[in-house]
């Protein structure tokens, strides 16, 4: 059901993970130390805003994606060409409409921060925002390319010249901070690389997928089509860079630059945590729109949820378990004294994202059935209530209330009703998806929990304490999982060990 091109984009989303990891844990504060925390917080507030306008492309890679991947489900691959080519043109449009947003929001920075910004600091922050704005410019472009690689599921090279890139960005910040210790080094190393890899990209979508991209007509009826579902992606960019970005926006502006950092670590920490979820699931729609194609498509797809879904909460709720136990040590060890508040923020919006994180293969199935509506509509008004809350929260909380802002929204929108929505729109039993998602995943947790707890209080705090209680909870979760946590059919599929299994 899962195809060898998936699979190998899995394994190479799990590496990326890692050397994210990497960056996350090794290289922020080493950038941190180069900086200074007020000019990261400078970058990082300026990044921020810069991403919520990011949301401009329409989300047009997605939509790419989702057309190709049924041309080729429905074998209708004579149709692509015209279809990439209508797809370029909108982004160049996208492009000129990105342009003029991004001239609009220059002249407002120094209004905007000038309460909590320093005048050389509105001046960084404005060379920052004009290198971001060409940047991502030429994402729009990238994202369009990108979709035709995932929508032909060549995930194990898109996914491949994803890591390259991110080899490259952490080899060239290491180096060029120790003697440009700027924050326009940052900006500068992400636009070299998007360039380059556009031009890696395009040569691999000509010379191996052989796809030559032509204007052939002018088909009206698919550009409205298409034109209606990227407008339902743009709003559900729209309310995810919001909730992504607005927290770090407010509190610049309301509390200063410094608390910002302070804050985006905690984001840091649950972006990695997210990933664990979104590595799988990201790469599923073109699997999903083959398995509609079949006969018995609905109950095949609610079993493919569940054995995605079990994957995902064994990582998920791994990492939600450990950081419970050890969460403080780590931020004592990686970041030091008065990060202590980064702990409460990431366990904030870790938990209610558990569930909604462990089923989101089901948006691949909106995505491919063509029914992002309602979903759109929810997570803007769950957008709204996050702003409303975030804004208020921060004045008496700072940033303890943003993020009990955002984790409100989220399971109010993403969790409360989209499961409903599943249930009474696409047919799926909720109930009986999460319990074979938890099935005997979750007494594993509690023991190794359990295991974990106990080491903690013998050993403490430190670097080698911290090391031998993730050693000691992976073993005896690894144990319990084998022992009784996993089915016959997932203990095969393991690399290396599952031949044992297959005997």
């Amino acid at each position: 059901m899962i195809n060898k091109q998936v699979k190998v984009g899995v394994i190479l989303s799990y590496i990326l993970i890692v050397l994210n990891t990497i960056y996350g844990l090794f290289l922020t504060p080493y950038i941190v130390g180069c900086l200074g925390e007020a000019e990261y917080g400078v970058y990082k507030t300026i990044a921020a805003l810069g991403s919520s306008l990011a949301v401009l492309d329409l989300g047009i890679g997605g939509t790419v994606t989702r057309y190709i991947a049924s041309y080729v489900a429905k074998k209708e691959d004579e149709k692509i060409p015209n279809f990439a080519a209508m797809s370029m043109l909108q982004a160049g449009a996208l492009c000129f409409l990105l342009l003029l947003a991004c001239s609009v929001v220059f002249f407002l920075i120094k209004p905007i921060y000038s309460s909590s910004f320093l005048p050389e600091q509105i001046g960084k922050a404005q060379m920052l925002f004009v290198v971001l704005a060409v940047n991502m410019m030429l994402h729009v472009l990238s994202n369009v390319i990108y979709g035709i690689i995932a929508g032909y599921n060549r995930f194990s090279f898109g996914n491949t010249t994803k890591l390259l890139r991110l080899v490259f960005k952490i080899a060239l910040i290491f180096v060029l901070l120790k003697f440009i210790p700027d924050s326009l080094v940052l900006v500068f190393t992400d636009l070299l690389l998007t360039i380059v890899f556009i031009v890696v990209d395009l040569i691999y979508v000509r010379k191996k997928i052989g796809l030559r991209i032509k204007l052939t007509n002018w088909d009206k009826k698919l550009f409205i089509e298409s034109g209606l579902y990227t407008g339902l992606m743009f709003l559900t960019s729209v309310a995810a860079q919001i909730n992504n970005n607005v927290d770090n926006v407010i509190i610049g502006a309301i509390r200063g630059p410094s608390l910002v950092t302070i804050y985006s670590m905690g984001l840091l920490i649950f972006a990695m945590y997210e990933n664990l979820s979104c590595s799988i699931s990201g790469v599923m729609l073109p699997t999903v729109s083959n398995v509609l194609e079949q006969k018995d498509g609905q109950t095949a797809v609610q079993k493919l949820i569940v054995k995605v879904g079990r994957i995902q909460f064994m990582l998920l709720g791994a990492a939600v378990v450990g950081f419970v136990f050890v969460g403080k040590s780590f931020i004592k060890v990686w970041l030091g004294e008065g990060f202590e508040d980064v702990y409460i923020i990431t366990l904030i919006l870790m938990l209610p994202s558990l569930f909604e994180l462990c089923v989101n293969v089901c948006l691949a199935v909106l995505r491919a059935k063509n029914m992002l509506g309602f979903r759109t509509g929810v997570l803007f008004a769950s957008t709204v209530l996050n702003v409303v809350v975030t804004v208020l929260a921060v004045k008496y909380w700072s940033y303890i209330g943003a993020a009990l802002g955002t984790a409100m929204s989220f399971l109010f929108g993403s969790v409360i009703v989209m499961n409903i929505y599943y249930y009474r729109k696409l047919g799926f039993n909720m109930l009986k998806i999460y319990k074979g998602i938890f099935s005997r995943i979750w007494l594993c947790l509690c023991i190794a929990g359990g295991a974990l707890f106990l080491s903690t209080r013998f050993l403490g705090e430190g670097l080698l304490p911290l090391v031998i209680n993730i050693l000691v909870f992976c073993v005896v979760y690894g144990a319990t999982l084998m022992l009784f946590g996993l089915t016959k059919e997932e203990k095969c599929a393991l690399p290396i060990i599952g031949k044992y299994f297959r005997k």
